[in-house]
């Protein structure tokens, strides 16, 4: 199976992102986590030795051993990766202007859900040139900072990135333990019921290319054409029941897109039920509940 890949970017890639390398690989081993690739690259990345304190940290935060080489970021090397992750704020600047990448999030952003920079010595360090003993508080302060977040950072890139890849092939279960089950499929898309089930419905069918990719721009015209047909499907199934249906797309995270998989919405409508446009209040529903209307919209997709 193709590995998962996620490069981390800073400036000269001899603190920050080559830290969270290291961390992010610890805890993936410590875990027994396997399937996964991660570097780390700098926007600059001009030849320099890595201070000691850097290295002193990271032993002491169970590094053994520490080979690593500066490698500076490239379009080409952007291109080969899954999760592109900024330390900084200018870093993201820098990427999606010299590089057109669109998708990159902040360490933070995954981290702690916050538009917030992970700084450099430079600057919270004003004195640095002569303030050795602040330099390496700082350099302490942030590595084990970027360590504490590491199981936070993973848990947020695996759903976000790669939660409907695993779907599809059977690795996993809806966050709250529910099962996944497909409610229809073609070669190349499947379509399944979310967890988020408006009150006054009985259902929200997500479409799905089983492949991912981030933005509709990405698909092939062949996978789109089935997303279309499967939409189609499952909405004339729908309105046997119901007076019409919605279908949502939210392309880009402005856009509001949370997992980064091209998915559709269907949201079975009646009149009067109060639904705003993901803004309804959940229904409250066992598994087995769960599995039950699964199983009837299975049978009233299958039907049409």
């Amino acid at each position: 199976m193709k590995k998962k890949r996620i490069l981390f970017i800073c400036t000269g890639n001899v603190f920050r992102s080559m830290s969270a390398e290291y961390a992010l690989k610890k805890y993936l081993t410590d875990n027994a986590i396997s399937g996964w690739h991660i570097s780390s690259a700098g926007i600059i990345a001009i030849k320099e030795s890595i201070d000691q304190k850097i290295l002193n940290v990271l032993k002491e935060l169970g590094i053994k051993s520490i080979n690593h080489k500066q490698k500076k970021l490239t379009g080409k090397m952007l291109n080969g990766y899954d999760v592109i992750i900024a330390m900084a704020e200018n870093h993201k600047h820098f990427i999606k202007s010299k590089f057109n990448h669109k998708t990159v999030f902040l360490f933070n952003e995954l981290a702690i859900n916050k538009k917030e920079s992970v700084w450099d010595i430079e600057d919270e360090v004003k004195d640095y040139l002569t303030n050795r003993k602040a330099i390496e508080n700082k350099i302490e302060r942030t590595i084990k900072y970027i360590f504490n977040k590491t199981p936070a950072l993973f848990k947020n890139i695996s759903e976000r990135y790669f939660l409907f890849s695993e779907f599809v092939n059977g690795s996993k279960k809806h966050r709250n333990g529910f099962p996944f089950i497909e409610l229809y499929g073609t070669k190349n898309t499947v379509a399944f019921m979310s967890i988020d089930i408006p009150e006054k419905e009985d259902g929200h069918i997500l479409v799905i290319p089983k492949k991912r990719y981030e933005d509709i721009s990405e698909i092939p015209k062949i996978v789109l054409n089935e997303l279309i047909q499967s939409i189609v499907k499952i909405g004339t199934s729908i309105k046997v029941n119901h007076g019409g249906y919605n279908i949502l797309l939210n392309n880009g995270i402005d856009a509001g897109q949370y997992i980064l998989h091209t998915h559709f919405h269907l949201i079975p409508r009646s009149y009067n039920d109060e639904i705003g446009m993901e803004i309804w209040k959940n229904k409250k529903i066992s598994s087995s509940d769960f599995v039950k209307l699964n199983n009837l919209l299975k049978k009233q997709i299958n039907k049409g």
